[in-house]
């Protein structure tokens, strides 16, 4: 057994000898080819160095051509680029929205910057006009009404406002104090799973809510009438109305009663508060909400606005929150912007001018006299034409509101020019403030009746008195008297009409100037065919008087009769009746004109002293209110400075606390690291001793083994022998 083992043993060393002996073999056949390979790419590059030397020239070129051709290709793709953003017909092609819309903002950056960037041939209008088409599409705006919003915005700030109408606007309620206050109701929605906030510093009743766990609508705390669904924006009339209690209001469009229930709350339900509105079908929302919200000096009508002055004109403050287009909330309702046209618009306009003269006869202007008007749309139409409207035809005048939110009213729109008072209103954006659109304007009226119809009476009647006059002393006067009353006659004629031309030239601002210069030649010609009969008319009376002269001396030398005498002492008479009446007219006409003078120096004096209350009353509240912002704006920086301070402890404190949980983390990912390192050593370790145990185990089977093969073979030794 044992020569068997040495000559597997002596086998297998031979086999490995062998093996060594072709790995060394395949070693150097690699090595030999590496020389060679090195030895082929020496040769190679010392070629190739000669060739470069006399080639390095034409390389360059090469480069520069390729280069070349590369910015070639950079420019084409450029310009196809630039090609998709050009002019094409939408109908004809078939686009996406991202290509529209980066057509949209192309067009823009050119506006921009036209001088530098547009097209040689095209003129801005042009690029408006494209503008147009691709936000009608972008946006689904029918022609009208995307028109109208080109007009009124620039460029950027039309695609702002159609981008903000296509966003939701935050949800705001109004608490009614009536009931509860703010802070208790904020309270009680909290708990309810409501995210809210403050409203705003100018408003102390309204929240505004982020989200909800529960619907708005249906809380217990809105069916017990503690708060009203409201925009934002709707708050501003009634804050510009500044209701008191104990006054008499009228809201000329009341449904659903948002504005109306504001209005009461403010008046404390004390004072005559009446709620009209035209459509039965309204009222039913008007009267829930008016119960709701426990409100007990409301009375409910059923008019047309129209003709609410002649039921009553002794209202202290009137509200018209007219009917409109709805351009200022196309965010809650996005048929508007297919649905409305412009003739629509111009009808609503009619409609409003009609309502808002209304509004201003059912004021008394001895108590307060206050009236506000709003909208919420946007369009000029429908706002500060209407307001125009108002201040030419009746005694009023634009006054400022107390409200510094949103922008100024327009005194100028394209060619219309407003009167500069209306800058005291104010206009809401949605895509400015973040609310709903709307136009808020507050009048203050100072006399009663239609604007300049008096003065035009007042003229005719005393024209027809001066005619009356003249008329009375023909019928006294004898011929030669009758004579040179028609010689002023004429001159009183001339300048009557060209007294009429001074009253109507002032209203009628539209009249053209060919106009003015026809009638200016028809005038002189007047003149002139008048002159022509004043000298016939002074011809024949002179002709008269010789003629009478004669008579009068041959009378004398022939007749001195008492008859002749009687007759002289009866034109005596009558020339001093005559001269006594035209003596007592000129004293009353002097009496009326004087006491005309009187009346209207004495309204100078009570509009004066009306505008200096007026200013003086503006001026304390400008102050007072200069101060109160003054103060809130000092409270509102302690506030910060505190809640700045706060937070940065408040934000030490988390990182600090941060700090520590990251340093707790290390230490016991430290820790476990370490751990399972001496888990892993020990189980090593653990593998060695049994691989040990194990091979110790079988050298120990192999001795035994060959302990009992020699014994084995002793044996058989001993017994062969």
């Amino acid at each position: 057994m044992s020569s068997k083992n040495k000559n597997d043993n002596n086998d297998n060393n031979i086999d490995n000898e062998k093996e060594s002996l072709d790995e060394n073999e395949e070693i150097e056949e690699e090595e030999e080819n590496e020389e060679n390979i090195i030895n082929t790419k020496s040769k190679k590059n010392n070629t190739n160095n000669n060739k470069t030397k006399n080639f390095e020239d034409e390389e360059e070129f090469e480069n520069e051509e390729e280069e070349e051709e590369e910015e070639e290709e950079n420019k084409k793709d450029e310009e196809e680029e630039e090609s998709l953003l050009k002019e094409a017909p939408i109908d004809k092609m078939n686009l996406d929205m991202s290509e529209i819309k980066l057509r949209i903002q192309y067009i823009l950056d050119i506006l921009s910057s036209f001088k530098t960037k547009r097209e040689q041939g095209k003129s801005r209008h042009d690029y408006i006009m494209e503008l147009k088409q691709y936000l009608k599409q972008y946006y689904d705006y029918n022609d009208d009404i995307c028109d109208l919003i080109t007009n009124l915005f620039s460029p950027n700030e039309a695609v702002e406002f159609m981008e903000s109408n296509n966003q939701n606007k935050i949800i705001t309620i109004r608490t009614n104090s009536l009931k509860t206050k703010r802070r208790e109701l904020a309270k009680l929605l909290i708990q309810r799973g409501v995210n809210l906030d403050p409203l705003s510093e100018w408003s102390k009743v309204g929240l505004k809510i982020y989200s909800s766990q529960v619907p708005i609508g249906a809380t217990p705390e809105y069916l017990s009438g503690q708060y009203m669904l409201q925009s934002s924006s709707s708050f501003l009339p009634v804050i510009a109305l500044d209701p008191q209690p104990n006054e008499k209001i009228l809201d000329m469009c009341a449904s659903p009663g948002g504005k109306t229930t504001y209005i009461a709350q403010l008046m404390k339900n004390q004072g005559i508060l009446v709620a009209n509105d035209m459509k039965k079908t309204r009222l039913k929302s008007l009267f829930f909400n008016v119960h709701r919200m426990g409100i007990k000096n409301v009375i409910i009508t059923n008019y047309d606005g129209r003709m609410f002055s002649k039921l009553y004109n002794k209202f202290d403050r009137v509200l018209l929150d007219a009917p409109c287009s709805g351009l200022g909330v196309i965010s809650k309702d996005q048929s508007v912007k297919v649905n409305r046209s412009y003739k629509e618009i111009l009808e609503n306009s009619r409609i409003q001018k009609e309502l808002i003269l209304s509004a201003i006869d059912c004021c008394n202007y001895k108590s307060e006299g206050i009236i506000v008007y709003s909208t919420c749309t946007i369009s000029v139409e429908e706002n500060e034409w209407v307001i125009d409207y108002a201040l030419r035809n009746r005694y009023v005048k634009c006054i400022e509101m107390g409200i510094e939110i949103g922008e100024k009213g327009l005194t100028k729109f394209r060619e219309k020019h407003f009167h500069n008072s209306l800058g005291n209103s104010r206009r809401i954006y949605p895509h400015i403030h973040n609310m709903d659109g709307f136009f808020v304007a507050k009048l203050k009226k100072y006399a009663d009746g239609p604007k300049n119809v008096k003065n035009v009476e007042e003229d005719k009647e005393n024209k027809k008195d001066k005619n009356d006059n003249k008329m009375d002393l023909e019928d006294y006067e004898p011929e030669d008297v009758q004579i040179s009353l028609k010689k002023k006659k004429f001159e009183n004629d001339e300048d009557e009409e060209d007294d009429d031309d001074g009253i109507f030239n002032g209203e009628d601002d539209e009249k053209d100037e060919s106009d003015v210069e026809n009638e200016a030649k028809k005038n002189n010609k007047k003149s002139r065919i008048s002159k022509k009969n004043i000298k016939n008319n002074n011809k024949n009376e002179k002709k008269k008087e010789k003629n009478n002269k004669k008579d009068e001396k041959h009378l004398k030398k022939n007749f001195n009769n008492e008859k002749y005498k009687n007759k002289e002492k009866d034109e005596n008479k009558k020339e001093k009746k005559n001269k006594k009446i035209e003596e007592e007219k000129k004293e009353k006409n002097i009496e009326k004109e004087e006491n005309i003078k009187k009346e209207k120096k004495k309204e100078k004096k009570i509009k004066e002293i009306k505008d200096e209350k007026i200013i003086k009353n503006e001026e304390k509240i400008k102050k007072d209110n200069k101060n109160k912002k003054e103060k809130n704006e000092e409270e509102n920086k302690n506030k910060k400075e505190k809640n700045k301070n706060e937070n940065s402890k408040k934000e030490d404190n988390k990182n600090k606390k941060q700090k520590n949980n990251k340093d707790k983390k290390e230490e016991e990912n430290l820790n476990k690291k370490n751990k399972n390192k001496k888990e892993i050593e020990l189980d090593e370790k653990e593998d060695k001793k049994e691989k040990n145990k194990i091979k110790n185990k079988q050298s120990k089977k192999e001795n035994e083994q060959n302990k009992k093969d020699d014994k084995m073979l002793n044996k058989k030794r001993k017994s062969s022998k």
